[in-house]
């Protein structure tokens, strides 16, 4: 089973406190197949073989380890929210300067999900790759003072919407039904 972002709601004074836990990121096995098929072949060509060996290594990485979602969707995030502020990332936030809460997808932001051309195989399998970070790529966004903050990321689509109405009832935006 995958793991799915979570946040986590406790009470601590009068304030609310979440704790966001984001999704891992997801693997791009077909890079890692064509990097491991490099490095096999680059193994009987030493010592020019080495460089196939490096590309091969380094594709190995980009499949399996690297994490293309922005830095403050890598990492558990704590917002305190106030009944006259909002509290995230070291910054604090009054309620009477804050314009919105929003989520906003790091990967696709204003992009439509639209393919005009019939893409080749390794063109696919990126767009397919893209769109698995995108699933996890949601960021609580807040709007204030002419800047956008995100507040935490790395969520997928329902942990963000879920958050986005427990933080604005917990500073007074939405009332409670």
């Amino acid at each position: 089973m995958k793991q799915k972002s979570e946040y986590v709601r406790s009470e601590r004074g009068g304030d609310t406190l979440f704790t966001v836990t984001p999704a891992p990121a997801p693997k791009f096995i077909y890079l890692g197949v064509i990097g491991a098929i490099a490095v096999v072949m680059g193994l009987p060509m030493l010592p020019l073989g080495i460089v196939l060996i490096g590309i091969g290594g380094l594709a190995i990485w980009a499949a399996f380890i690297r994490d293309m979602r922005p830095p403050e969707h890598r990492g558990t995030s704590v917002i305190i929210v106030g009944p006259d502020r909002i509290e995230a990332a070291g910054r604090t936030f009054k309620a009477e300067d804050i314009h919105r809460l929003l989520i906003r997808n790091a990967v696709t932001g204003q992009e439509g999900d639209v393919t005009i051309v019939n893409p080749s195989v390794s063109v696919a399998a990126g767009m397919g790759y893209r769109a698995k970070v995108a699933q996890i790529a949601n960021a609580l966004t807040l709007e204030g003072g002419g800047k956008a903050t995100v507040l935490a990321g790395g969520m997928d689509e329902v942990t963000a919407y879920g958050l986005l109405r427990d933080v604005s009832r917990a500073i007074g935006f939405e009332r409670a039904a």
